[in-house]
């Protein structure tokens, strides 16, 4: 290309053509969608989704059958491809290629639409008026019922069971066998469907209720009697179980889980814990199954179709797949279809969930550890050697299987770094041809001369793209090689558990032969030479732990890590003067690149630590002088302190108490304890006045509350706030800070001064009570106490515009004309003895009674509240006026007592006229 650049350089200033460039091949849909499948099988799931619905479209349905197979190899458990790919046959009427997808997919794939799917094509293919046609859908719904009737959807599926049988032949209440037969149908069907949390079982409780009744009332009771429980507990089940999987998608399209804070994170990891809230809900055993004798194995049914609905959602979270697994180890579960099988008489459930873990995630470590694990401790050997090489091999295959999936993954990751890399480098020349073919100059030397000052910048360019590419694939490589490390080294413990330390290129190799083939594979961290060479030397006291720590060495001479461990373990064997030619050697050759100073801060605290423990003064104060100059960020306190500290305690920063009385004073209070109401002879603490939020604020109760503890030695807050009962706090500012007395009922000088006090405030232009904001009066109190609020409300929404309309029309008269205009509501002296035990009364004509029909003044007589009785009030018992409140008559036919619970012991007002109500209307 470059050479064709030069070619196409205008020459003599003329203007050429520029170069042909060849065409692009146009590459079809199908042919991308293909690509991005085969590079990315598991996380193209849009591709694969395209792909399909192309060849669907185009009609070619060899091709989307095709298509439909490898899709499926790799998620097998989707039930809405089976089901696309189900449609698609049976608009064709392909029944046998149906058939066979049906006999693949339903066993394994418990959903609720594959199996409604298989119901419609076997009344499809089935007439109802033939005999042997209804006994095959007959057992086609109790097939699919076993399978799937456990699932919280599954009220369709019930109905549309009960309904075909009762349009079988036979009639309800007859006496022949037919009949009889029928009946006994339908209310098997009926009580099973009942004692499942679907969301119609009240509907079908109601049509079993009126089965029931219509045959034979003194059974139908009795039968009703008996499963009542068990359908309130399914109906109450449900309820529960709703709120439990509020905001679960149940699909089963697995994808890959997103890495932790990336895109789609968030909501995964909220699908995951749904899925556990269910799973846990079931097995806290909400139905009452585990010790349930009639219906054995149920509580186990359902906890596994939970685990399997989850796993259809969550194929790729390795968790799950252990969690199932672990689950069913716990409980002894075998499968029917495993008790079946003679071959397969002796494999659990949680075996097979393992091995179907590991084929849908084969770069799992958490399965293949955990298979390794179970094949070693329930494998039955003898104890000779070909039993232990048996077992090796077995132990070996789920490791090497996922070794094998790691080797690999880290080649592809190589072969899209120089894929990557490739693609820069070459659209940095297309860059620069295109830069030259469109630069056009008289002279020639000056174009060049442009030329080769443009070509180091544009170097550099290329250089950090480069650069940062190939930094960000080697972060995964480093991550990927740490993790087949780690994978070796548990292998490694395990040969040594199986068949000992053994000898390299013998059939009882045992670890060492383990450790000669990770060599071979390469790819290797520090981390398992420092293990082998611990376990060569701590188990065996062999001296090839020190030749492995050489070795290892010479490969890593900038591993801190590393370097650390060897160290340990030349103290083991006492060789002090080894480990500290290895401490200097390695701290120096890390100290010498600013960039490494901060991976030998560990060596030097362990050495300090060491030196501090069993060395001589001299060195722990060259070594404390060494770490100031290299690491001056820490406090100098810190290196003399680490002498004598451990890890759980140091008498350094320990504070020893000498004086109780000056050191142990308890933290003086900003304020009063919650819940306590500072006395008003308290001073208040000013605080700035915060904004108040209508939608934050609390709603105002219309019902009574118990009074406020205070630490006042004076009454409590009254518990009526309106004129004729002012409150006894009030703002004296407008900082809602400091209260003054509102109508005390201190006596004497205390009382006195603090009126005298209020009074001189007002005089000097502050504050008082005369002009403090005015109290929210009671009817608007009780109005705002019955509209929940705001989070609480999920009924009709009120019109705000409408409402303050409303309130703005409404003509409330003066309660003078109001009283003038209906005198049958005139105040009576007679009072009624049903009301002597609420004490006082509205005898005293100096206080204004309650409007007759007013919930208010009922309120007081459901409550058994009293006006209090204060020796301020005239005409009180304490004024010596004489006479007491009396309460008025009760009025017939209104506000009767309300049911106990309902508003808190308050009637409801009965709305406007003509607005619906406080919901609708509006």
């Amino acid at each position: 290309m470059a050479d064709a650049s030069a070619d196409d350089r205008p020459n003599n200033g003329s203007l050429s053509p520029p170069a042909e460039t060849p065409a692009l091949v146009p590459v079809d849909k199908v042919t991308q969608l293909e690509k991005r499948v085969q590079e990315d099988p598991r996380g193209a799931l849009d591709a694969w989704l395209a792909l399909m619905a192309e060849h669907r479209c185009s009609g070619n349905i060899a091709q989307a059958r095709q298509t439909y197979e490898r899709f499926l190899a790799i998620s097998p458990q989707a039930a809405e491809i089976w089901v696309q790919w189900l449609e698609m046959e049976l608009e064709a009427d392909n029944f046998n290629e149906a058939e066979r997808i049906f006999g693949t997919s339903l066993i394994s794939t418990p959903n609720l639409a594959l199996w409604t799917k298989y119901l419609d094509y076997v009344r499809r293919r089935n007439d109802l008026n033939d005999g042997n046609a209804r006994q095959v859908v007959y057992q086609a719904y109790d097939f699919a019922l076993n399978n799937i009737g456990l699932d919280k959807d599954s009220g369709k599926i019930w109905a549309d069971y009960i309904q075909f049988l009762k349009s079988g032949p036979g009639t309800l209440g007859g006496s022949q066998w037919e009949d009889l037969k029928k009946m006994d149908q339908i209310r098997s069907a009926y009580q099973k469907a009942i004692c499942v949390p679907i969301a119609n079982v009240n509907n079908l409780w109601k049509e079993y209720d009126q089965f029931e009744m219509s045959l034979n009332k003194p059974n139908g009771r009795k039968n009703l009697a008996e499963r009542s429980p068990s359908y309130m507990t399914a109906k109450s089940a449900y309820i529960a179980l709703e709120n439990t999987t509020r905001g679960l998608q149940r699909t089963t399209l697995p994808i890959l889980p997103p890495a932790a804070g990336f895109d789609g994170y968030q909501e995964y990891m909220e699908q995951v814990e749904i899925w556990k809230r269910w799973i846990a809900w079931e097995k806290s055993d909400p139905l009452y199954l585990k010790e349930d004798e009639k219906l054995p194995g149920l509580y186990q049914k359902r906890i596994l179709y939970v685990y399997q609905q989850a796993l259809m959602a969550l194929r790729f979270w390795p968790e799950m797949w252990l969690d199932a697994a672990e689950w069913c180890f716990e409980n002894n579960i075998i499968d029917d279809k495993t008790k079946a099988s003679e071959s397969k008489s002796d494999v659990s459930t949680g075996l097979e969930f393992l091995i179907r873990g590991i084929e849908a995630n084969p770069e799992s470590v958490l399965l293949a550890l955990r298979y390794g694990d179970y094949i070693e401790s329930t494998y039955q050997t003898e104890d000779n050697d070909k039993a232990k090489i048996a077992l090796g091999q077995a132990v070996r295959a789920p490791y090497n299987k996922v070794l094998d999936t790691l080797y690999d993954i880290i080649n592809k990751l190589k072969d899209r770094e120089t894929a990557h890399v490739a693609q820069i480098q070459e659209a940095a020349k297309k860059a620069a041809a295109r830069d030259s073919s469109s630069s056009g100059s008289d002279d020639e030397d000056d174009e060049e001369e442009g030329e080769e000052s443009n070509k180091p910048v544009m170097d550099a360019n290329t250089e950090k793209q480069i650069q940062a590419v190939q930094q960000a694939y080697a972060v995964q490589t480093k991550m990927l090689s740490r993790t087949i490390s780690f994978v070796w080294i548990a292998l490694i413990r395990a040969m040594r558990r199986i068949q000992g330390k053994g000898k390299a290129n013998t059939e009882m190799g045992g670890m060492r032969q383990v450790f000669q083939d990770a060599r071979q594979r390469g790819r290797l961290t520090s981390d398992v030479y420092a293990a082998v060479a611990h376990m060569e030397w701590t188990i065996y006291k062999e001296p090839a732990g020190g030749k492995i720590f050489d070795r290892g060495a010479k490969l890593f001479p900038e591993d801190e890590d590393f370097a650390l461990e060897h160290i340990k373990y030349l103290h083991s064997l006492n060789d002090f003067t080894n480990a500290r030619v290895l401490f200097e050697r390695v701290v120096s050759r890390l100290t010498s690149k600013p960039e490494n100073v901060h991976k030998a801060k560990q060596l030097y605290v362990y050495f300090h630590k060491y030196e501090s423990q069993f060395g001589e003064l001299a060195q722990i104060s060259k070594l404390e002088k060494r770490m100031a100059e290299l690491f001056p960020e820490d406090p100098k306190l810190s290196h003399f302190s680490a002498r004598f500290s451990t890890e759980k305690f140091d008498p350094i920063t320990a504070r020893v108490i000498v004086s109780p009385t000056a050191q142990l004073r308890p933290p003086k209070l900003l304020g009063p304890p919650p819940g306590l109401m500072p006395s008003i002879e308290q001073h208040q603490h000013h605080q700035p006045q915060q904004p108040i939020s209508v939608r934050n604020t609390p709603t105002p109760a219309p019902q009574f509350q118990p009074p406020n503890i205070t630490n006042s030695p004076k009454r409590p807050l009254p518990l009526d706030d309106d004129e004729s009962n002012p409150p006894r706090k009030i703002q004296r500012n407008d900082y809602n800070t400091e209260f003054v007395r509102g109508a005390s009922p201190l006596k004497g000088a205390a009382g006195r001064r603090l009126d005298q006090q209020r009074r001189m405030q007002g005089s000097a232009g502050g504050a008082s009570y005369s002009n403090t904001p005015a109290p929210i009066a009671r009817d608007i109190t009780f109005l705002l106490g019955q509209i929940p609020r705001a989070e609480a409300y999920d009924y009709h929404r009120l019109n705000p515009n409408k409402v303050v309309g409303l309130l703005q029309s409404t003509h409330v008269p003066e309660f003078s004309v109001w009283k003038a205009n209906n005198p049958q509501y005139a105040h009576h002296r007679n009072v009624s003895t049903d009301f002597g035990g609420y004490g006082g009364g509205y005898g005293n004509r100096e206080s204004p009674a309650p409007r007759a029909g007013s919930p208010y003044g009922q309120q007081r007589l459901v409550m058994g509240q009293g006006y209090r009785q204060s020796s301020l009030r005239p005409g009180s018992a304490g004024s010596g006026t004489g006479g007491g409140y009396e309460p008025p008559p009760a009025v017939v036919g209104q506000y009767q007592v309300p049911p106990p619970g309902g508003y808190g012991g308050l009637p409801m007002p009965p709305p406007p006229p003509g607005y619906g109500g406080y919901g609708g209307g509006y």
